[in-house]
């Protein structure tokens, strides 16, 4: 049912008759009142212009500032100079604005103190018009004195005092957006008794009540808007966060299981088919139980397999060994790879010479000190024995991996434990997550690989190099022929050549080129200078003409039509699928905010029946595990202790029939069909009838009026006053 409201305001202008009257009475004040009426009409007319201007440049501020906080995301996103120097350009024009509104601000404040001196001027007059202002019945001394005020516009500073002062006090102490809210309340109640003190028959007191709860209203919008804005940043930056660590989980797994495969290859050739694979198995297990890379263990495992290939498990012992005196000593993982690549080389080769020993001595692992002790001499002896080569390779490498193991055993498992070796056990651990998702990407995308070799190694390829060979082509030809048009058309013009290309007015312009270019010519052999800037234009618009013709050849209208063909047929295919409907879905999804939950809490979860209500008065839903059956045989509500649901700030829509649900004094429930009827009415029909009389004394008087009567219908409204 359409709402209709009816309101009649009846105003009886009493002021006027009265100020007439007294006006009549004494002669002796005519004059004074004429002077000081055509000087407030004056400063009055001055006032509103300000006023005017005041409002529209905040306006216009506002929307700067808005551009400036866009303006300032987008380089935080971009950080290119394009987004840098956009930003420069609009904080400079808010700049100006600002600048632009603080000179009228000054302007006002020089305006309304000559009004204030004229309002003393009329206080010193006061007493001898007091017995005749003792006759005027039907006027209210504070409404008077504050529409005095208000026509005068001394308000209007007082009015942004206030609210600086709200946002900042308040804002200091409860934050910004209720230090917002606080100080649009204020103002809105000042403003709010001034129009209602300027407007007859509304009052400073309603317009007061009517412009705070409008000005509260306002800066719960805003406090909303702003929340809305982060709470919709927040979750595409999520959102955004989430596709790129997925995209960097694809790229690294795709990357590790290639490189597996790779390895898988290497290993079997190594080490035997079917060994290699177990060897990299075992592998991958100590990467993961050690400090160590996989790709490290990897790199080790090559050196040692030269001279240790026939034995894997001889490798991953050494491999330990070396790993555990590494740690001990503290060198790189490129190291051990040297000291594994130096003991290889003394197994494969069958001598321990003082190259390779040095390699691990070097690095701080004292493998003459091993030797001497095994063999029970000095290092000097062991030194003399190895430059005489009468020490086995293979000898030497079994007392160094003995060595190592007895001096530096265990070390990668306590190095394991600290900060740094637990960071590389997990990273081991997520490499394996991630070469999961490779496998499967790399599995499942060499099908798709293998199919697309077939086919483009084949007819398609062979169709597709004939293609791109006709377009390297005709690339060619556009190419060679935009550059003949040019190279013609400067040959016509500085050497008088003649030209294929051009024919009709095209020549003929040419050939008048041509006259000027050889006139100009002599006059800069005759010492004007000026010719030989003449000279330069002419070869310009020689250019410029081969351009044109270029451009107006049947080849390139040929291509500029091949492609507006070809955008044409894109934009009919678009439109006849849906597959541009999917980008916008996406755009259109991250446009949603707080609204848009609470409106899908609302409609895929209200026959949960439990809520939470926030500060904005909207439901948090949880989760009810009752179901329709539940509710229908009081099951429901002898489990679990749970009880019916309460919807003390409403329910949207009923979920199910025989839903249950604790209602509240004063609630109202509608049937079915009234509520059909109430969600498909049409905007509610409001009538006013405005009768007596009016003192209309300027155009921003009837904008006053006509906002008073929105503000007081919406109210009405609100309030659920029906026809």
């Amino acid at each position: 049912m359409a709402e209709e409201i009816g309101i009649t305001v009846t105003v009886a202008d009493k002021a006027s008759p009265t100020f007439k009257s007294l006006a009549g009475s004494s002669r002796a004040f005519d004059k004074s009142m004429e002077d000081l009426e055509k000087r407030l009409k004056s400063y009055e007319k001055v006032r509103d212009r300000l006023v005017k201007k005041e409002t529209e440049q905040r306006q216009r501020l506002a929307e700067i500032n808005e551009k400036v906080r866009d303006a300032q995301k987008n380089y935080r996103k971009l950080r290119d100079e394009a987004s840098k120097s956009a930003l420069d350009n609009i904080i400079a024009e808010q700049i100006e604005c600002r600048q632009r509104l603080t000179e009228t601000e000054t302007a006002m404040k020089s305006n309304n103190a000559e009004l204030r001196q004229m309002y003393k001027t009329s206080r010193e007059i006061a007493p001898g018009m007091k017995g005749l202002a003792n006759r005027a019945d039907g006027i209210s001394a504070a409404g008077s004195f504050f529409g005095k005020l208000t026509k005068a516009g001394l308000l209007q500073p007082v009015a942004a005092s206030i609210q600086q002062a709200g946002q900042v006090f308040v804002g200091s102490a409860l934050g910004d957006a209720a230090g917002n809210t606080a100080a649009l309340g204020l103002s809105g109640a000042l403003n709010g008794a001034m129009l209602g003190s300027a407007v007859p028959g509304v009052g400073p007191a309603l317009g007061a009540l009517v412009g705070g709860l409008t000005g509260l209203a306002q800066g719960k919008a805003q406090a909303f808007e702003a929340e809305d804005e982060a709470f919709k940043a927040y979750y595409q930056e999520l959102y955004e966060a989430g596709e790129a660590k997925s995209a960097a989980s694809l790229e690294a797994g795709t990357a590790t299981a290639s490189q597996r495969e790779l390895d898988a290859i290497a290993f079997n050739r190594l080490l035997g088919e079917g060994t290699g694979d177990k060897y990299l198995s075992d592998l991958r297990q100590l990467a993961a139980s050690t400090p160590m890379e996989y790709g490290d263990l990897t790199q080790m495992s090559r050196a040692l397999a030269v001279g240790f290939g026939d034995s894997p498990e001889r490798m991953l012992s050494l491999m330990q060994s070396i790993g555990d005196a590494g740690s001990a000593v503290g060198v790189t993982a490129q190291d051990m790879s040297m000291m594994a690549q130096a003991m290889s080389r003394m197994q494969s080769s069958g001598k321990a010479t003082l190259e390779y020993l040095n390699i691990l001595q070097e690095r701080g692992v004292n493998v003459i000190g091993m030797l001497a002790d095994e063999y029970g001499k000095t290092q000097g002896e062991i030194y003399d024995l190895i430059s005489k080569g009468e020490i086995n390779g293979q000898s030497a490498v079994d007392i160094i991996e003995r060595g190592m193991a007895e001096a530096y055993g265990g070390a990668m498992e306590t190095m394991a434990q600290t900060y740094s070796g637990l960071s590389s056990t997990l990273s081991d651990t997520l490499t394996e997550i991630d070469n999961a998702r490779g496998e499967g990407y790399t599995g499942g995308r060499k099908e798709g690989l293998a199919a697309e070799i077939d086919a483009y190694g084949g007819a398609l390829g062979d169709a597709m190099e004939s293609l791109y060979r006709i377009r390297g082509e005709n690339e060619a030809y556009l190419e060679n022929l935009e550059e003949q048009y040019k190279r013609e058309a400067l040959s016509a013009v500085l050497t008088g050549g003649e030209t294929t290309l051009f024919e009709g007015e095209q020549k003929e312009d040419l050939d008048a080129l041509r006259g000027d270019y050889v006139r100009a010519g002599r006059e800069y052999l005759e010492g004007n200078k000026d010719a030989g800037l003449k000279m330069e234009n002419l070869a310009q618009q020689a250019e410029a003409l081969a351009t044109g013709a270029y451009q107006s050849s049947e080849q390139y209208k040929l291509v500029q039509q091949t492609e507006l063909d070809q955008i044409a047929a894109l934009r009919e295919n678009t439109a006849a699928l849906d597959g541009w409907r999917n980008a916008y879905n996406m755009q259109q999804a991250f446009t949603k905010g707080l609204a848009a939950v609470v409106s899908l809490k609302e409609t895929s979860f209200a026959d949960t029946g439990m809520y939470e209500s926030d500060s904005w008065g909207m439901h948090e839903y949880g989760r009810d595990s009752r179901t329709k059956s539940d509710f229908q045989s009081g099951a429901g509500e002898r489990a679990a202790g749970f009880q019916r649901s309460a919807h003390a700030y409403g329910l949207r829509r009923v979920p199910y029939d025989g839903y249950a649900a604790i209602l509240h004094q004063g609630e109202r429930v509608l049937t079915a069909r009234e509520a059909r009827a109430q969600d498909g009415a049409p905007a509610g029909a409001v009538n006013v009838n405005i009768s007596g009389q009016w003192s209309i004394r300027s155009d921003s008087d009837i904008d006053s009026i006509a906002a008073a009567l929105v503000q007081r219908i919406e109210l009405a409204q609100r309030a659920g006053v029906r026809g």
